[in-house]
């Protein structure tokens, strides 16, 4: 086999354009992989990751009617407090919190942010009562939050509110102003509350930097007169893949059946989760397409060789070499041009990977249209991570030596004496 190689090396090396030309092919395609699969899986694994911390946790329990109201913010379909403390018990729980998700109305009206100015226009937004300190193991909220401003998490208690940068912008307020929130109770009873901007969030997600109003969850439980319940409750697991498993046994706990609740684990939260779930294995099959047409040059020049060489492999053929030798010889020149390429576009890839996962690509022109349910910034950062690269390595070897192997099986049908007389 060592002797086939170094024939096939000697052979690459007679035609240097040509064998240049079928590597500079597979190193593209591996190169566009690469990058391709680091853009598509940063794109995923952001989104579900933003997905799980903000809103399903890797399992959510709420009341079955929830569902249908959740997008009204109602206060009726409600679970019991104590749950939260049960459920914390069990295996591969990390943490398990209760949040309360209401509507508010923010207005500076009457709330001294900013003396001597008109008061801002009503911002109608998304009020969500957490444990945000317990959350920010898990989340880590605070790492949106704007240092220049001494922005901080509100405290457990405290009657103060985080809001988003543009939410802000919109109010006109600053840390340490005040807002007005005005609610309905659980009870349907309207109400005013008068909170303090503790923090700034910026975080380039319109659902936090526009939409959203966090406030302590003890705080929001005494706002709208919830004191023992939450309208859901979610589990946080250090083992996320096994969130079905974690929700069978949630569903066994006495109380949890009693109470007919709903559980849901995040692969099954919403329908769009369930396709970026798979969105993955979609693009793989892409992805062996575009190193197919790549490996297409490779196939073509092969050919070509095998057509130009006939009389010499009929020479090898009559000198002892074996159908199966020579089949072995010209997948030998394809591999060492998988090999070549593959290795070269694979770490070319990774590198530009590496480098734009830190600036990140610009994408604002396609997010600034979406609502705050799609949880993508306005850039993209591509995954960097060596299982990328030697996917793309492997896969560009894997296709490479498969387009090689047809016009290597006909190298080794040829007859000698037949390919002897070609001239």
């Amino acid at each position: 086999m060592r002797l086939l190689i170094r024939m096939a090396w000697r052979n690459l090396r007679r035609h240097g354009g040509r064998t240049f030309l079928s590597v500079l092919a597979v190193f593209m395609g591996v190169f566009v992989v690469v990058v391709a699969k680091g853009l598509v899986d940063g794109m995923v694994d952001s989104w579900l990751a933003y997905n799980i911390n903000l809103n399903s946790g890797h399992v959510r329990i709420t009341q079955p009617e929830y569902e249908l109201a959740e997008r009204l913010l109602s206060l009726s379909h409600t679970v019991d407090a104590g749950l939260a403390d049960q459920l914390a018990q069990l295996p591969d729980v990390s943490l398990a919190t209760g949040r309360i998700r209401f509507a508010a109305q923010l207005t500076t009206a009457d709330a001294g942010a900013a003396p001597g100015a008109d008061a801002a226009a009503p911002l109608r937004v998304m009020g969500v009562g957490a444990d945000l300190v317990a959350e920010d193991r898990v989340t880590r909220l605070s790492r949106y939050l704007t240092a220049r401003d001494g922005s901080r998490l509100p405290t457990t208690g405290a009657a103060e509110v985080l809001l988003g940068a543009d939410a802000m912008r919109q109010l006109g307020v600053k840390v340490g102003d005040y807002v007005i929130a005005r609610v309905l109770t659980a009870a349907g009873e309207p109400r005013r509350v008068k909170l303090a901007v503790a923090g700034r969030l910026e975080s380039g997600l319109k659902l936090l930097d526009a939409e959203s109003a966090y406030v302590p969850l003890d705080t929001a439980a005494a706002i709208l007169d919830m004191p023992d319940a939450f309208t859901e409750i979610v589990l946080f697991s250090p083992k996320p893949n096994t969130a079905s498993e974690l929700a069978r046994r949630v569903m066994g706990v006495g109380s949890v059946a009693a109470a007919g609740l709903k559980v849901t684990p995040w692969t099954r939260h919403s329908e769009l989760i369930v396709w970026m779930s798979r969105v993955k294995a979609i693009y793989s099959m892409i992805y062996v397409f575009i190193v197919a047409l790549s490996a297409f040059v490779v196939f073509n020049t092969l050919t070509m060789v095998v057509a130009e060489r006939t009389r010499e492999i009929g020479i090898l053929a009559a000198m002892g070499l074996s159908p199966a030798d020579i089949r072995r010889l010209f997948i030998a020149e394809g591999a060492i041009e998988a090999v070549v390429g593959s290795a070269a576009g694979a770490l070319a890839g990774g590198a530009f990977n590496l480098g734009f996962s830190r600036a990140g690509f610009s994408i604002g022109s396609m997010t600034q249209g979406m609502g705050g349910e799609f949880l993508i910034t306005s850039r993209l950062y591509p995954t960097a991570s060596w299982g990328v690269v030697v996917f793309a390595f492997v896969l560009g070897i894997a296709v490479t030596v498969a387009a090689a192997w047809i016009p290597a099986a006909t190298a080794g049908r040829l007859k000698p004496t037949e390919a002897l007389r070609t001239v």
